[in-house]
C-alpha cells in the first residue's frame, strides 16, 4: 500500500539530512547515492538536485553540476546558495563573467551570504580586478569576522598588491582561526619570501607541508626560497617533489630547469625548460630560460630564437632585452674568429 503523501517527505527529508552528515564529513559517494534515491522518488526535489550537483562540482565534473543546479533555480528561483554554487561551478568551467552574475543574483537575495561575498572576490582575482576582490573579502568578514578563507584570500589579494604587511596580517588571522590551514602557511611563506625574510619563509613552508605532504605548490615554493638562499641541491630535490605529485607543473619545470642550470647541469635544464614550454607555449620565463641555458652550451642561434620568442610574448623584459643583446654580441664575436 502506497504511503500517503505527508509520510512520504518526512522520509525523504531524513534521507535528505542522512546525505548531508555524508557528504558533511566528505564521502561524497554515500551521499551522491542518497540525494540519487532522493530524485527517483521525487525528481523535483530542489535540495537533492543542487547538493547532487555540488558534489558533481566537487569531484570534477562541472559539465553535469550547472544542469543540476541550475534544475533547482529553475524550481526555486530564490534559492541563494544554488546561485552561489552555480558561481562555483561557472568558476570552475573558467565562465568568470557568467559566475560573477550568478553570486550577484546570490547576494540580490541573500545580501549577508558571506561564502558569496568570498566566492565573488576569488572570482574577481582571477579577472584581475583586486581591487573589487578585496572589497568582497572585505565584505565577507564584516559579516563573519571568525571565516579563515576570506582572511586567506584577503592576504594572498593583498600579497599580489604589493602590500605585504597586510597580507602577513591576514594570514595570521586565518591562521589564529584555523592553525591545520596547510594553504595558508604556503601563502604566508610566500609573503614572508617577498618581505625577504627567507627563513621565516622556510619555516611557514615545512609547516603547509607537515600538514599536507602533497601539497605540490608548497613544495615549488620552498624550491625557490631555498634558491634565494643559495641552497641549490636542497632547490632542486624541493622542485622534483613538485614534478612527482604534478608532472605538468608547468613553473616547477621552469624552476628546475633554472636551478639546473645554474648548477651547471646543462642538458637537464634544457630538458626541463622544454617540457615547460611544451606545456605552456606561451611562457616567457621558460623561453629566455631555456635561451640561457642554450647559450651556455654554446648554441647560440638557438639560444637567440629562444631569447626572441620571449620577447614575443613579453615585449617589456628589459632581461630578456639583455640576454637577446649578449648572444647577438657572442655570435658577432664568432664570426669575426
Amino acid at each position: 500500500m502506497a504511503k500517503p503523501p505527508e509520510e512520504q517527505t518526512v522520509t525523504l527529508e531524513q534521507a535528505l539530512g542522512i546525505a548531508v552528515q555524508h557528504h558533511t564529513v566528505g564521502d561524497l559517494s554515500k551521499a551522491g547515492t542518497i540525494y540519487e534515491q532522493i530524485l527517483q522518488t521525487n525528481p523535483n526535489h530542489t535540495d537533492a538536485l543542487h547538493l547532487l550537483g555540488v558534489i558533481a562540482h566537487q569531484v570534477g565534473d562541472n559539465e553535469r553540476a550547472v544542469g543540476l543546479i541550475k534544475k533547482a533555480i529553475d524550481l526555486k528561483p530564490t534559492f541563494a546558495e544554488a546561485h552561489s554554487n552555480l558561481g562555483n561551478t561557472l568558476k570552475g568551467l573558467g565562465k568568470l563573467d557568467e559566475a560573477v552574475t550568478s553570486y550577484h543574483r546570490a547576494l540580490s537575495i541573500k545580501p549577508d551570504y558571506a561564502e558569496a561575498h568570498n566566492n565573488l572576490g576569488a572570482t574577481f582575482r582571477e579577472l584581475g580586478q583586486l581591487d573589487k576582490s578585496v572589497a568582497c573579502y572585505h565584505k565577507a568578514l564584516a559579516i563573519k569576522a571568525d571565516y579563515a578563507e576570506a582572511h586567506n584570500n584577503l592576504g594572498v589579494a593583498f600579497q599580489e598588491l604589493g602590500r605585504l604587511d597586510e597580507a602577513v596580517t591576514h594570514c595570521q588571522k586565518a591562521l589564529a582561526i584555523k592553525a591545520d590551514y596547510a594553504e595558508t602557511h604556503s601563502n604566508l611563506g610566500n609573503t614572508l619570501k617577498g618581505l625577504g625574510k627567507l627563513d621565516e619563509a622556510v619555516t611557514s613552508y615545512h609547516k603547509a607541508l607537515s600538514i599536507k605532504p602533497d601539497y605540490a605548490e608548497a613544495h615549488n615554493n620552498l624550491g625557490a626560497t631555498f634558491k634565494e638562499l643559495g641552497h641549490l641541491d636542497k632547490s632542486v630535490e624541493c622542485y622534483q617533489k613538485a614534478l612527482a605529485l604534478e608532472p605538468d607543473y608547468v613553473g616547477a619545470h621552469n624552476n628546475l630547469g633554472n636551478a639546473l642550470q645554474e648548477l651547471g647541469r646543462l642538458d637537464e635544464a634544457v630538458t626541463h625548460c622544454q617540457k615547460a614550454i611544451t606545456i605552456k607555449p606561451d611562457y616567457a620565463e621558460a623561453h629566455n630560460n631555456l635561451g640561457v641555458a642554450l647559450q651556455e652550451q654554446g648554441r647560440l642561434e638557438e639560444a637567440e630564437q629562444s631569447y626572441r620568442r620571449a620577447l614575443e610574448i613579453n615585449p617589456d623584459s628589459t632581461e630578456v632585452v639583455i640576454n637577446l643583446g649578449n648572444v647577438l654580441l657572442d655570435i658577432a664575436y664568432n664570426l669575426q674568429l
